[in-house]
């Protein structure tokens, strides 16, 4: 289980993050934690929760964007970070479905 706080450190650390392979290495943790949130949501996961998440979700992706634009890494390199965001997207949206169902039930 990760929590919030994991998390948050997480994207402070890889907005800083200078070097592909440790940038890389960040963000997937970021996007397997995010994964992992319906399976073994931290205790006490609520709607602020839920906010918050969504918070650090969008600084992830603008971290990722602003990396992009900046062009340090090759092509392929690249072209695997914009992947992520669409990866993040996708899991944010299943945290939000098993969120809602949690919710309602």
């Amino acid at each position: 289980m990760t929590s919030l706080g994991d998390i948050d450190t997480a994207v402070q650390e890889l907005r800083l993050e200078a070097h592909h392979k440790a940038f890389a290495q960040k963000l997937a943790h970021i996007v397997t934690a995010i994964g992992t949130i319906p399976d073994d949501p931290p205790p006490g996961f609520t709607a602020d929760s839920l906010i918050r998440l969504r918070e650090l979700a969008d600084e992830t992706v603008d971290a990722v964007e602003r990396r992009l634009v900046s062009a340090v890494d090759t092509e392929q390199e690249g072209q695997r970070l914009a992947g992520t965001v669409y990866e993040i997207r996708r899991r944010m949206e299943v945290v939000e479905l098993w969120f809602r169902h949690r919710e309602s039930a």
